[in-house]
């Protein structure tokens, strides 16, 4: 079975055709457009098919016809405007190389006011029909796309190059607010890339990672960027103030400007030190974070959240500060200890729950394999929910909160656990616990089915009774207290979450359901 080299999706005028054609021609294969096919394979014109069966009959040829060609064509497919509006669409191009070509509005209104009748559904009114098809289909784009690449005044022969060139390198880039995430294999070249402008740069990595940290810095020696290694313990202890002062004293002795840049190589306790540091060293120098573990990859290091612990609790000192790059390099993941992968996956089950369904529905066999493709889609997927949602809202004033969706008792456990439980295996039990307080609330009942997604990976789903006093002491230092009472995220159904204010019966019951 034949499968496309990519596929490119984009709203009308974006010219994802033009694209998909211009990259064909430079690997030596052919190209075809969606459309294109149905035309040939009805005999008739877009416009007519939707003059006779509608949008809703002409989507039924459309889906029929996508489905076949991904898996007998081995070209470049470009698809209609609204094909991903098809959940059926949506889910064949799970594993697919899917490449969003976006565009500003006025760019697109240009294109589209060219030839509006060939397209059906902008003909009466191309800019007010193009402003509500992409408030429709933006979200659907982003949640298929691996990579996403604007275009602009390039000249295409040269945007196609970049394209192509990202799509050889197997790595998926993923835009979040002004800066991208690259996810791939062999990637420490793009760390030395990332700090060109540099004039010194401080490496924060605990000492298993010296290897990788030594192939970075002659990277960034061969730039002529001299760098210098600051070595923390392992894991939590590692975001203690000390370290802090200890790394401010180091960048005092290396005399780091203003142009300089911090660097870290780790797990999230490491990116969220290094990303402390780098927001606080002169009010702030450019940050370039490489997760190395999976909890890493899909959370500490993307939102641009940084922090260390205090004894009142997790993260409650830090700053919001955004990297330059990040770069998440998937072979760290062959030697990363297999609970510490069972327990990232908290955060890529979280994120099924909160927004995208296809992460839930991956096979939980896989996601336990370090190299299955499976395990990096929902990578992907849970790094594209996050870069939506910090995108949309970066200081947490608004929807970043539903982020913390089984966070609130997963922090206090942490805390009351001394760190001796992971954060993604508390983030199990707190999604669960959630979902108890929805079904006492009478908003929605998934606690089983929160029970089964985690567990299926090997998280827990329960706590040991007899520490609820220390665990609401705890809570009570969450963010999103307000008043002095506790306030949760909780879920209507899956993908739409809210923030609720839970009684003592609400909270008894929850209590109840995960064994505190």
């Amino acid at each position: 079975m034949s499968r496309p080299y990519a596929v490119f999706i984009g709203l009308p005028g974006s010219g994802k055709s033009t694209m998909a054609k211009h990259i064909a021609e430079i690997h030596g294969l052919e190209s075809a457009d969606s459309d294109d096919l149905i035309v040939e394979k009805a005999g008739k014109t877009i416009p007519e098919i939707f003059d006779e069966v509608g949008e809703e009959g002409f989507r039924k040829i459309e889906l029929e016809t996508i489905i076949e060609a991904l898996s007998t064509f081995d070209g470049v497919l470009a698809l209609g405007g609204g094909a991903i509006v098809s959940p059926g669409v949506r889910k064949a191009l799970r594993g697919q190389r899917v490449v969003l070509i976006a565009a500003d509005h006025g760019i697109l209104l240009e294109r589209v006011s060219r030839h509006p009748s060939r397209r059906p559904l902008l003909e009466a009114s191309p800019e007010e029909s193009l402003r509500r098809l992409s408030a429709e289909r933006e979200p659907l784009y982003r949640q298929v796309a691996t990579l996403t690449v604007k275009t602009d005044t390039r000249p295409p022969a040269r945007l196609a190059s970049e394209i192509y060139a990202q799509l050889e390198s197997d790595a998926t880039t993923i835009d979040v607010v002004d800066y991208a995430v690259h996810v791939g294999h062999h990637l420490d070249h793009r760390v030395a890339q990332a700090a060109t402008s540099a004039s010194s740069a401080l490496v924060v990595h605990p000492e298993a990672l010296t290897e990788k940290a030594d192939r970075i810095h002659r990277e960034l020696e061969a730039r002529g960027i001299p760098s210098r290694s600051f070595v923390v313990p392992a894991g939590e202890e590692q975001k203690h103030h000390r370290e802090l002062v200890r790394a401010w004293d180091t960048l005092g002795d290396m005399k780091m400007a203003r142009d300089g840049v911090v660097i870290g190589l780790g797990g999230g306790a490491t990116t969220d030190l290094a990303g402390f540091i780098a927001a606080t060293w002169l009010r702030g120098v450019d940050l370039i974070q490489v997760p190395t573990s999976l909890l890493g990859m899909v959370d500490a290091a993307v939102g641009g959240k940084t922090g260390i612990d205090t004894p009142a609790g997790k993260n409650l000192v830090g700053a919001f500060h955004k990297p330059i790059s990040v770069i998440a390099d998937l072979d760290s993941l062959r030697t990363l200890p297999n609970e510490e992968l069972v327990a990232g996956l908290g955060e890529v089950v979280k994120c099924g729950w909160i927004e995208d369904r296809a992460i839930l529905d991956l096979d939980s066999h896989e996601l336990l394999n370090p190299d299955s493709s499976a395990l990096r889609e929902a990578i992907v997927r849970s790094i594209a929910v996050k870069a939506r949602i910090v995108t949309e809202d970066f200081k947490e004033t608004g929807a970043r909160e539903f982020l913390n969706y089984g966070h609130t008792l997963a922090h206090a456990i942490e805390k009351v656990e001394n760190f001796s439980v992971r954060h993604g295996e508390a983030v199990a039990i707190g999604s669960v616990f959630a979902a108890a307080l929805a079904r006492a609330a009478g908003v929605s009942d998934l606690v089983e089915q929160h029970i089964e997604s985690f567990a299926s990976v090997g998280l827990p789903v329960t706590y040991k009774p007899g520490r609820r006093a220390e665990l609401v002491d705890a809570m009570m230092n969450d963010k999103k207290v307000r008043n002095g009472k506790l306030r949760f995220i909780l879920l209507r159904q899956q993908g739409e979450p809210f923030v609720f204010e839970p009684s003592q019966a609400h909270l008894d019951a929850a209590w109840e359901a995960v064994g505190a």
